[in-house]
């Protein structure tokens, strides 16, 4: 029997969600231990990353625990945690019929645990812990779908979501410096960048492995190659494109899926696109103008997705090129008074 578009577009943006929340954790966490928690510029750049400044300045002054709290525990705040996993959650409620009880099990109770994060939770003495719990539940959730999906059309649609999200979030993260650099008021000091470029390996669970298999230091240049080109790295970019081409090869000659050409050529772009940043001498010098592109890429590749398959437009984007997801048709029925709050940039 084939798969209900209403599902597939359900279970896309269940993992979306998923590895969204997981994501913004690991950035969280990562700050919580490289920047400190008192000053206000050490966290600004996390709205300069995400193009919520206009947003967060309408509803709250400009502090550290106040960008926290947005980016953790505010239900009104499409991109925050909350928020995400309770999207992830409504998907989930649309697909209980379809999904095995185990993950709907595991997913119920961690959206229990993240309702009940309060503001002593994300204080500074607390909030690494919290962040390391959140990412955990995430990738367990995500480890309990890989142990018991069944293996058919569903499963595909569940990992683009999985390595769109992941590609897109994975670009973020070599943003950061960028973003930082037009919040700084202080000049760059060279002798922090070994420690910087180390914080961004161990967000990307990648610091192990990295100094496995490159025998010189974490310099700029190596980390950005690493996490942008590495075919074996899960939480690279070029993994990520290379997963996401082989779930649209499998969703059309599997399962005879024809509608989704226009997603192979927009999934092409992405891995000419990479193709050509392998032979790109100053790549790690035009860094922010090579991520901007791929979250642009991105942005193509989930509306062709969601015409193809999902027999709709996909939501508009904003001036960054950010995707803004949508629940799944189902889930929006059942929540029509808060469809509109989970469009995100």
């Amino acid at each position: 029997m084939r798969l209900l578009s209403r599902n597939a577009e359900a279970l896309f943006w269940l993992a979306r969600y998923l590895e969204r929340g997981a994501s913004l954790a690991r950035v969280i966490e990562m700050q919580s231990s490289f920047g400190g928690h008192d000053r206000e510029t050490g966290w600004s750049w996390l709205l300069t990353l995400h193009s919520d400044e206009a947003r967060f300045k309408e509803r709250f002054e400009v502090s550290a625990i106040n960008i926290v709290a947005f980016y953790v525990t505010d239900q009104a705040n499409p991109a925050s945690i909350r928020s995400s996993i309770h999207w992830a959650r409504e998907n989930a409620r649309a697909l209980r019929p379809f999904i095995p009880l185990e993950m709907w099990a595991q997913l119920n109770s961690f959206h229990q645990l993240v309702e009940k994060i309060s503001a002593d939770d994300i204080s500074p003495s607390r909030l690494p812990r919290v962040c390391a719990e959140i990412r955990a539940g995430c990738l367990a959730q995500i480890g309990v779908a890989e142990g018991t999906l069944y293996r058919d059309e569903g499963y595909q649609f569940f990992k683009l979501g999985q390595m769109i999200e992941r590609a897109d979030q994975t670009s973020r993260l070599l943003d950061v410096k960028f973003a930082q650099g037009t919040t700084s008021t202080q000049a760059a000091d060279p002798a922090d960048d070994f420690v910087f470029w180390s914080t961004i390996l161990r967000t990307a669970a990648a610091y192990q492995v990295f100094h496995r298999l490159e025998q010189n230091s974490a310099t700029p240049e190596r980390v950005a190659r690493f996490l942008v080109l590495n075919p074996n790295h899960p939480r690279s970019i070029g993994f990520c494109v290379r997963e996401i081409c082989e779930a649209l090869q499998i969703l059309r000659g599997t399962f005879r899926l024809s509608t989704g050409n226009a997603c192979l050529e927009a999934s092409d772009v992405l891995t000419d696109g990479l193709l050509r940043a392998s032979s790109d001498q100053v790549l790690p010098h035009r860094l922010h103008e090579f991520n901007d592109w791929v979250q642009r890429a991105l942005i193509k590749l989930t509306a062709e997705i969601g015409t193809a398959f999902f027999r709709m437009s996909m939501p508009s984007t904003d001036s960054t090129g950010s995707p803004q997801p949508n629940a799944s048709r189902k889930a929006k029925r059942s929540t029509k008074t808060q469809s509109q709050s989970q469009k995100q940039s």
